[in-house]
């Protein structure tokens, strides 16, 4: 088992297509309340071991962080558990933002 790694756009496009593809930020919390995707759920990488278990591990996730570090990290340690719908955002929040995509602040 493994996970898919999309580009912003590809991953803007899913999200506007999937209501059921949810949003993992695993930043820490100052990164995130400086600006997110919409309805971002946020779990930093450092915490993500222990609160694993509040993830269904059956729905959608697309994991994001800053520049794509943590999010492959994360997406690797999910698929590990055992979710498998697992998409990574390439090139995190930083990319996004290249790309001039929108963001929440």
């Amino acid at each position: 088992m493994t996970f898919r790694d999309l580009d912003p756009e590809s991953a803007q496009a899913e999200l506007a297509a999937n209501p059921a593809l949810r949003v993992l930020d695993v930043r820490t919390p100052e990164e995130h309340a400086a600006h997110r995707l919409p309805d971002a759920t946020l779990v930093p990488v450092q915490e993500l071991q222990q609160r694993v278990g509040e993830l269904d591990a059956d729905t959608e996730w697309l994991v994001c962080c800053a520049h794509g570090r943590r999010s492959v990290f994360a997406c690797e340690f999910l698929v590990q558990m055992g979710f498998a719908k697992i998409t990574n955002l390439r090139g995190g929040l930083a990319n996004w933002a290249a790309r001039g995509l929108p963001l929440e602040r």
